[in-house]
């Protein structure tokens, strides 16, 4: 790298250093506990989704949901007035369940070519947009994994899992493992959920609707639909159509002033989301875990490659804290008409 470039990267990597509470960051350290809680805090407030989730610090590599969830009432009466022998009875407004989260290692690792670095020196703040550029990759991974991890291996190959499915276990297989009665995967046609004229559903806001009443009525708080793009988009579609001959109808759709709302829920689209799913929670019934003390990072200047290396990783997990408030319905068998009315696709 040139020297100027050589130059910055010295006082950028002092400038962690001390940020990190640490003599260098040439050797693989942990990361103290307010600095790690700084850092995750930056990562997830890169992308909004996950501004919106359960996300903590742990203290276990294995345990319990940390997080409280209701479970029926806590009002009543125990008539200790009429009766002395009556006494008051307490509930746990805890509502933890008995299931175990595990947290499974994962790596960050990354690396910028000298050239890049050089090209990238003329900017006086490019060590903070490089920081930015970096903590929104993480966040969009811990996205991608949320929706479609299905295992953890030990050891994981992107060619062939591109949307991470070999790195962690995500919400969605963790229904399918824990609660698999709300893992929808066919109506009246085997291996087939058919929404449209003539289907299982007749729209989207029949299908969105019936997924909410599988959730028990006391559980349905704060509760949101997460719907994959394809349906959002086959839905918008049959309203321009319908609409193609009124302008004022065609200029509410594309200044989004149609209200998003499918069987009575805000419908929320999220990056990664299996296109045709349907999921109805809430946010806060979603969680992202992260081992605290797990945060180990190291940086160094790699000149048999021509590059600057960045170590990361952590130990973490993903949790469903309460899974009668779940209902999902499988993407892969959600089926649509066809072009030509003639069958489903």
């Amino acid at each position: 790298m040139k020297t100027r470039t050589k130059q910055l990267f010295i006082a950028v990597l002092a400038g962690m250093a001390s940020n990190y509470g640490v003599a260098s960051m040439n050797e693989q350290f942990n990361v103290g506990p307010t600095t790690e809680q700084r850092l995750y805090d930056a990562t997830y407030d890169s992308v909004e989704f996950l501004q919106l989730i359960n996300t903590a610090l742990v203290d276990d590599i294995v345990g319990q949901s940390v997080m409280m969830s209701v479970d029926g009432g806590v009002t009543g009466r125990a008539g200790v007035e009429s009766d002395d022998t009556k006494e008051r009875q307490t509930r746990d407004v805890a509502g933890l369940a008995k299931r175990e989260y595990r947290c499974h290692p994962v790596e960050c690792d990354i690396h910028l070519s000298w050239a890049k670095m050089d090209q990238w020196s003329k900017f006086p703040d490019f060590h903070q947009r490089y920081r930015n550029h970096v903590r929104q990759a993480i966040a969009l991974d811990i996205i991608k994994i949320g929706f479609h991890g299905t295992s953890a291996a030990p050891f994981t190959n992107i060619a062939t899992n591109t949307m991470l499915q070999d790195v962690n276990i995500g919400w969605l297989q963790l229904i399918r493992r824990d609660a698999p009665e709300r893992a929808v995967s066919e109506g009246a046609t085997v291996d087939e959920i058919r929404i449209g004229a003539g289907g299982d559903y007749e729209n989207l806001d029949q299908a969105v609707f019936d997924a909410l009443q599988a959730i028990p009525e006391h559980k349905r708080v704060n509760m949101v639909a997460i719907i994959g793009d394809e349906l959002l988009a086959n839905d918008q579609n049959k309203l321009y159509a319908k609409q193609s001959h009124t302008p004022s109808e065609k200029t509410k759709i594309e200044l989004e002033q149609i209200i998003k709302t499918y069987g009575g829920l805000a419908s929320y689209k999220i990056p990664f989301f299996p296109a045709r799913g349907i999921l109805v929670t809430s946010f806060d019934n979603l969680s992202h875990y992260v081992q605290s003390g797990s945060t180990r990072t190291h940086v160094e200047d790699n000149p048999k490659k021509k590059r600057v290396e960045d170590y990361l990783s952590r130990n973490d997990c993903y949790y469903i804290e309460d899974l009668e408030k779940v209902a999902y319905f499988e993407s892969a068998n959600v089926k649509l008409p066809n072009k030509a009315g003639t069958g489903w696709e």
